[in-house]
């Protein structure tokens, strides 16, 4: 035998194992399509199996700002504990400005206030770090509060402000380093 005609032989072989290879995998995707196996979930680029792993970013994210005749980068930088307390303060009182003119939350304020004696007492106050000096400066504060706590209305009403995912972070945020060190 010649060498070409060795080398044809081979191409012939390697033809013929390639097909019949694709076609017992053929056979056995619908076998398995078949008895309900799923489909295995690897994404792919052109038939070529990739991997998807996002990667954090090492450096602060900046975006362009462009204003009248200046161009500005905007970083987003983790707030320290004195911002993410003044944040935490600021998100409470807006919320509570929203029920402030509520009829049950007003007379909680004027009995915190009769039993207290002190005008800035509310709930934006009652939710900070200094609740614990509070109670104990003011004993009478807690049976104010247990006494609204059994009115249904006005405990649907601390529920529903409690609940804003907002405002419970923000509480969290400022009642954190007390609740650490008790």
């Amino acid at each position: 035998m010649s060498r070409a005609s060795r080398f044809f032989l081979w191409v012939i072989v390697l033809g013929l194992a390639f097909i019949a290879g694709l076609r017992f995998y053929r056979a056995y995707e619908r076998r398995a399509a078949q008895e309900g196996f799923p489909p295995p979930s690897i994404a792919s680029f052109g038939q070529a199996p990739i991997q998807i792993r996002p990667e954090p970013a090492s450096s602060p994210v900046y975006r362009t700002w462009s204003g009248p005749g200046k161009e500005m980068y905007l970083e987003d930088i983790p707030l320290s504990m004195p911002q993410q307390k003044e944040q935490a303060r600021q998100t409470i009182a807006s919320i509570l400005r929203d029920y402030g003119e509520h009829p049950k939350i007003q007379a909680f304020y004027a009995d915190i206030r009769k039993a207290t004696g002190r005008e800035d007492l509310n709930l934006a106050i009652l939710s900070e770090e200094g609740l614990p000096e509070l109670l104990q400066q003011y004993p009478q504060l807690q049976q104010v509060i247990a006494a609204y706590a059994k009115d249904p209305e006005f405990a649907k009403l601390i529920q529903e402000i409690f609940s804003n995912p907002q405002f419970a972070h923000s509480v969290t945020v400022l009642q954190g380093e007390s609740g650490q060190k008790g």
